[in-house]
């Protein structure tokens, strides 16, 4: 835990490694605002971010944060989102399906290999004395 400050508030609080970047007093904020905007948007479902911003007092900023981070997925897109890797259009996230795609099975494939490397660490060996010098010498031997 260490010292930080509130990039909403600029009030120091303890951060918790991995947790909010917020103070305590932010994050309740966030989630009234979070509760307005979802009981607005459950109520009219195809309003854009702007409508959603003029009758919840909320900043269409955070309406944006709340779509980025999965919290919400608007309807009626007023606001193009880029996938931030190859530039398509999203509608809602970081990622567009195909990268998010991608990027799965990249990492399955990485932990697949992972598996794989670990499991050779495993293999058998011998170990022998060398006649002509006395080192010792390990081989592999075969599964």
């Amino acid at each position: 835990m260490s010292l930080g400050n509130c990039p909403r508030c600029g009030h120091v609080f303890l951060q918790v490694p991995g947790g909010t970047p917020l103070c305590p007093a932010c994050v309740r904020l966030e989630e009234e605002s979070y509760k307005k905007v979802f009981k607005f948007f459950s109520e009219k479902p195809s309003a854009t971010a702007q409508e959603i911003s003029a009758e919840t007092g909320v900043e269409i900023k955070e309406i944006l944060k709340f779509v980025r981070e999965n919290r919400l997925q608007l309807v009626k897109v007023d606001i193009s989102f880029k996938c931030e890797k190859c530039g398509s259009p999203t509608r809602n996230g970081k990622l567009c399906d195909n990268c998010r795609k991608k990027l799965n099975d990249d990492i399955k494939n990485d932990l697949n290999k992972y598996k794989a490397n670990k499991l050779k660490g495993h293999e058998k060996y011998s170990i022998s004395r060398d006649k002509h010098t006395g080192n010792i010498v390990r081989k592999r031997t075969s599964p």
